[in-house]
């Protein structure tokens, strides 16, 4: 029973949690890429920006092969904090003891049992805490870190745990899917859902559920080596698009195993931040304002690829399959609200900006698919495939849309706002006439059958 008790008296009024950022970062944000890059060559060519740099006080730092994944180590800290309130493991008196030992990813099995956390999302948990004891230990990113890894100065910092650089799981992973004869449409439907058990996998697949759990595992750690490091090409991939708007980066796509990559152009301005030492502005007050416009700049470079990094991990089976029957939905105010953003300030990084896939450049907009979208797929392109294949004899009802988009995309939906979107498809018909259609198909088949039967004696 619900108690309701007195109207509290709200002395403090609650506050916003993002405010609105200043008018000098929302203009840098709703320039688009051209602009932006010709903004960058004028600030670099001012005379405070030689002196900066001739003085040490701004380092621009350019990176050549792998980048780490600091440049979203604020994104990374959200992503921690907001997985363990989700999961109130904070309550949880031995926690830092469980994540923060040097055997943690060995035991990443017991400890999702033990904390009741998808084995995914505790992997990226775990790779934060070593990267934290990292930092602790004395080996915290220092300039040479920045440098570019060609650099002779460069040093990777000591770790005992093993590379994700190397070649292990995704061989491992090729020879596990080509002895159980595992197709890529077979891959990513049954093993890029968190919400499901390898028991149903394996029965599903008629595979034993150790090849299950083998390869849940591995497919843990492709992803993760995918998703925390960014490859820098030397020279920038060819792009198909026909738009004004240069992309920012392409997401590749790879097989043995299935798996995709963000790879950024050497060339292009997203490959260097600016570093920066304290500036004295009684000293040179032109290289102080300047540095707040470097630090602007940066924003906009590490905004922009928060998003990105968002967006590809939020779409990864998509951009690993490329069918767009896997693209789901999502609104600019989920983005906002996952990356802790100003809803203006996001729907202005996503303007202007295009990313090259497999299938073709998109604006970055165009991976905020909405609901209608999704259905409108499901409908045109999944039942006729279906209905084609023999796999259904009859379309789709509105229930079962509603059943698929909760099931397989994370989206709640009442019956009624299917109807709703349906009803605005005016080439998709209602369900009885795309019924009736599919009947008066049968009908015209089996009668041809029936016309051919003699002429085949």
């Amino acid at each position: 029973m619900r108690i309701v008790g007195p109207k509290p008296q709200i002395s403090v009024l609650p506050t916003i949690k993002s405010s609105r950022p200043p008018d000098a970062y929302l203009n840098l944000l709703t320039q688009d890429e051209q602009e932006f890059r010709e903004y960058v060559q004028q600030v670099e060519s001012q005379p405070a920006f030689q002196r900066l740099v001739e003085s040490g006080h701004v380092r621009k730092t350019n990176f050549k092969g792998r980048v780490p994944r600091h440049l979203y180590e604020e994104f990374q800290d959200r992503q921690f904090m907001e997985f363990m309130a989700e999961f109130e493991i904070e309550s949880r008196a031995d926690w830092q003891t469980d994540f923060f030992r040097e055997d943690a990813r060995q035991h990443v099995k017991e400890l999702a049992v033990k904390y009741r956390v998808p084995r995914g999302r505790l992997v990226h948990a775990l790779e934060y805490c070593r990267s934290l004891k990292r930092a602790w230990g004395g080996n915290e990113d220092t300039q040479e870190n920045y440098m570019r890894f060609d650099d002779p100065d460069f040093r990777e910092p000591p770790t005992t745990q093993t590379s994700f650089d190397s070649e292990e799981p995704y061989e491992a992973l090729a020879e596990l899917m080509e002895m159980y004869e595992i197709t890529q449409s077979e891959f990513v439907e049954y093993f890029m859902q968190t919400n499901r058990e390898p028991e149903w996998i394996a029965d599903e697949l008629g595979i034993p559920q150790s090849a299950v759990r083998e390869i849940v595992d591995l497919v843990d750690q492709v992803q993760i080596a995918s998703s925390m490091q960014v490859t820098v090409d030397d020279s920038p991939t060819p792009s198909e698009s026909t738009h004004e708007t240069e992309s920012i980066a392409s997401i590749q796509h790879f097989d043995n195993p299935p798996r995709a990559e963000i790879h950024v152009a050497s060339e292009i301005e997203y490959n260097s931040r600016y570093r920066f030492d304290p500036v004295d502005p009684g000293a040179d007050e032109d290289g102080a304002l300047l540095a707040d416009v470097l630090r602007l700049i940066n924003q906009r470079k590490s905004l922009t690829f928060r998003v990105l990094m968002f967006l590809y991990e939020y779409q990864y089976r998509y951009f690993v399959s490329g069918d767009a029957l896997y693209l789901k939905p999502l609104t600019q105010a989920e983005v906002s609200k996952e990356l802790g953003e100003h809803e203006s300030t996001v729907s202005r990084i996503l303007r202007h900006k295009n990313v090259d896939t497999s299938n073709g450049s998109f604006p970055l907009k165009f991976f905020c698919q909405s609901k209608g979208d999704v259905l409108r797929r499901l409908i045109d392109i999944r039942e006729r495939q279906e209905l084609i294949s023999g796999d259904r004899k009859k379309p789709y009802n509105d229930a079962e849309l509603s059943e698929i988009l909760e099931r397989e995309y994370d989206t709640k939906i009442a019956r009624r706002t299917v109807t709703y979107y349906r009803n605005k498809f005016q080439e998709t018909p209602k369900f009885y006439t795309r019924r009736r259609g599919v009947n008066q198909r049968l009908d015209v088949e089996v009668t041809n059958g029936e016309d051919a039967a003699p002429h085949g004696k």
